[in-house]
């Protein structure tokens, strides 16, 4: 009978075990879920704040904006910010101890994005962006007013666009009538020009200034798959190229 009394007691001992490390797990689970889920929750999707600070770079704008409850760092391809304006951005990865050569500083935090949202709505497009799609360029030249053949020596823009691959990295002739030209974006002229060869045209950046309706010969080096950052890529583009207007 003792021996039996002992036996039950062992067993209710190790169920009372089992129970208690079951339930245990299962808190402990509930918990880490629960965590996880109130993080997810509690990281926003978008930073709000006004501009306290803005340090200007080639090619970038350093923004500090403040929360209210903390001062967070963002930086943008170039462009323009007050001081005292409410801002919000979309977050991403942030880079952490992010050191700047050209600012000779470290910061502990700071976000790289494409643009920032004003108070009113509008978009701050970057100075790149605003390049690729013309949005601060002269207005386009409907209709070629010349007849404008290739250059001795050199390609029609349709030869530039058939023969790339071969032509990719060579100093190249191209003669155009301007369609489009942006002035000081990024250090660089931006101007498109066109010919009778085809409908596409092709963008060259240069030192020089030119008008809309101009017809000049550009010499330069061609360049595929050109990347300026967040999604702005020419598939072709001539760089750096010297002018001769006609």
């Amino acid at each position: 009978m003792t021996l039996r009394i002992k036996y039950l007691l062992i067993l209710c001992v190790c169920l009372s075990a089992g129970l208690l490390i079951t339930n245990t797990i299962g808190a402990g689970h509930a918990a880490q879920t629960d965590s996880a889920v109130g993080i997810q929750q509690d990281v926003p999707s978008t930073i709000d704040g006004k501009v306290s600070k803005s340090i200007n770079v080639p090619g970038y704008t350093y923004v500090e904006v403040d929360t209210g409850d903390d001062k967070i760092w963002a930086a943008v391809p170039s462009t323009s910010v007050t001081i005292g304006e409410q801002v919000s951005f979309s977050i991403g990865i942030p880079m952490q101890n992010f050191y700047s050569k050209t600012l000779q500083r470290n910061f502990p935090v700071i976000y790289f994005v494409d643009h920032f949202i004003t108070d009113d709505g509008a978009t701050s497009m970057s100075a790149a962006a605003a390049a690729a799609h013309g949005s601060i360029s002269q207005e386009p030249v409907a209709e070629l007013s010349a007849d404008i053949s290739k250059v001795e020596g050199g390609n029609s823009i349709a030869e530039v666009h058939a023969q790339k691959d071969e032509l990719n990295g060579e100093t190249i002739r191209v003669r155009g009538q301007v369609t489009k030209f942006t002035a000081g974006v990024l250090g660089k002229n931006w101007v498109h020009i066109r010919d009778r060869s085809t409908t596409n045209d092709l963008t060259v950046t240069t030192d020089a200034t030119v008008a809309a309706s101009d017809v000049v010969i550009f010499e330069g080096k061609l360049a595929l798959d050109k990347d300026f950052g967040y999604g702005y890529i020419y598939s072709v583009i001539l760089e750096d190229a010297s002018v001769t207007k006609e």
